[in-house]
């Protein structure tokens, strides 16, 4: 009995000084060891200085960081060792303890006393309520999105799915076992083909996985969804496994179609109307033609009415069927064209107009010498934007032109840039001037079409254009075109 006494002693005198408070009791709740921490947690709440074979009840019953302690060692004397958290505030602040409670037997193996050990776990637990608070949070993320990752072994061919991909594909976490064959089996008949060269370009060029395609679940309903992964390899260069993230698109893609397929049925629509008026307004043209003028004035007012509307009706429907095949652009037609050759085309086209404002043109493609897109649409831009630029110019003042290129990592941009008389320019008529018949101001004449046909043929080749201008300083136009990689 005394050497196993003299053993836990030099045990808990032994321990490390980490914070932790150890200490020893016998069977009658004796002080039998103890470690200096035990000591400072004494005179920290009052409680006296600890001497060996002090009786430890008043104190379990009368610290407030050892009120565990009752129950724990009554559970150690009867032979079973348990750990317990306590939970406690100190000064303002919560703080977490364990403690453990392990019995010790004599030479004829009866109890012989108890050995407590406790260790302050707050920031381990505050460490795992963050990992909880962050699991948490990238869950709500996951179902706010819509989109789930995952991760494939490719040795195993096994598939680890969040549990927000289970509710993207319908499954079921306790039933369906997550594998290449089983996803493929999800995929779409129609769309597996396309799906399999993907990942199989992504394995073997070590490019992302990136592909929109459709599955079907549940009773038979079709989705879309979009993957995005990349393939991680071994030391030798063999891939061996995949991770990522799905996104279920559906509402996305289902909206772009239904504008689609609206847009289709208004440009349709546009056609049939078209046509059907054709027959009318040529009538109606005809007939001002061949009518007697200067026997009636009455008559002759009306019917120069009936003739300018007609024509302004004829004008409006060639417009629109002017737009709309713009709109159809072939993209199989696309070439890398040299902006100094478009510049070329339009210096003859504007010569006059040039010449008669005194304009200054200067151009910059230094930065980026070429556009990828139709060259007459890139020669119609120009031309709208400089004829633009000289129909805005100050009065008595010399339009003076700048176009420059610029690059960037996906981008061609291109400014073009006047000394005008500018407007103050709000995002509802930013929005308007590149409307059909839009205009700057009203200060000139003109339909005002050519900034429609401008932004139109720009997003034929998808660009995207903006404006900046601000009065008596002069305007801005911006356009970004896409780099072909």
């Amino acid at each position: 009995m005394r050497q196993k006494q003299i053993l836990i002693h030099n045990k808990v005198e032994n321990v490390e000084d980490r914070g932790d408070v150890v200490w020893a009791m016998d069977q009658d709740y004796k002080l039998t060891a103890y470690n200096n921490s035990f000591k400072e947690k004494l005179k920290k709440e009052s409680l006296g200085t600890p001497v060996k074979g002090m009786d430890l009840k008043l104190i379990y019953q009368d610290g407030i960081f050892f009120s565990p302690c009752k129950k724990g060692c009554e559970k150690a004397l009867n032979r079973y060792a348990t750990t317990v958290k306590h939970t406690f505030e100190e000064e303002g602040n919560t703080y977490v303890h364990e403690f453990s409670f392990q019995p010790f037997m004599d030479v004829s193996g009866d109890v012989a006393g108890c050995c407590i050990w406790q260790k302050d776990i707050t920031e381990e637990v505050g460490n795992i309520h963050k990992l909880w608070d962050s699991e948490r949070k990238y869950r709500e993320a996951q179902r706010i999105a819509n989109v789930g990752h995952w991760e494939w072994d490719m040795i195993k061919d096994e598939i680890i799915w969040s549990n927000q991909l289970y509710h993207i594909f319908h499954q079921n976490p306790q039933e369906f076992k997550a594998s290449y064959g089983s996803l493929m089996a999800i995929v779409h008949p129609e769309d597996r083909e396309a799906f399999q060269k993907d990942v199989d370009t992504s394995i073997q060029q070590n490019v992302i996985h990136d592909i929109v395609h459709r599955i079907v679940v549940g009773d038979s309903e079709i989705r879309y969804v979009h993957q995005k992964g990349r393939t991680f390899y071994d030391e030798f260069g063999n891939p061996v496994r995949m991770a990522g993230t799905t996104q279920d698109v559906t509402l996305e893609v289902m909206t772009k179609q239904q504008i689609v397929q609206q847009n289709n049925e208004l440009q349709n629509f546009i056609r049939i109307i078209s046509h059907n008026l054709r027959g009318p307004i040529s009538n109606l043209l005809m007939l001002s033609k061949i009518y007697d003028w200067g026997r009636d004035e009455m008559n002759d007012d009306i019917v120069r009415k009936i003739e300018n509307t007609t024509e302004a009706l004829d004008q409006t429907i060639k417009d629109l069927n002017l737009s709309l095949s713009l709109k159809n652009a072939d993209r199989e037609q696309f070439r890398e064209i040299k902006l100094v050759d478009v510049m070329k085309d339009v210096d003859g086209l504007l010569s006059e107009e040039i010449i008669r404002s005194k304009a200054t043109v200067n151009t910059d493609f230094t930065q980026a010498e070429t556009i990828f897109g139709l060259k007459s649409y890139m020669v119609n831009i120009f031309y709208n934007l400089i004829l633009n630029a000289i129909h805005y110019a100050k009065e008595d003042v010399p339009p003076i032109i700048l176009l420059v290129t610029e690059e960037s990592s996906s981008s061609v941009i291109l400014r073009v840039s006047d000394n005008g008389i500018g407007m103050e320019l709000s995002p509802e008529k930013e929005r308007k001037i590149f409307n059909m018949y839009g205009r700057l101001s009203g200060a000139t004449e003109g339909k005002g079409l050519g900034l429609y046909l401008v932004k139109t043929q720009v997003e034929a080749m998808n660009g995207k254009i903006g404006v900046e201008s601000e009065k008596e300083v002069g305007t801005t136009f911006t356009i970004h075109f896409e780099k072909q990689h």
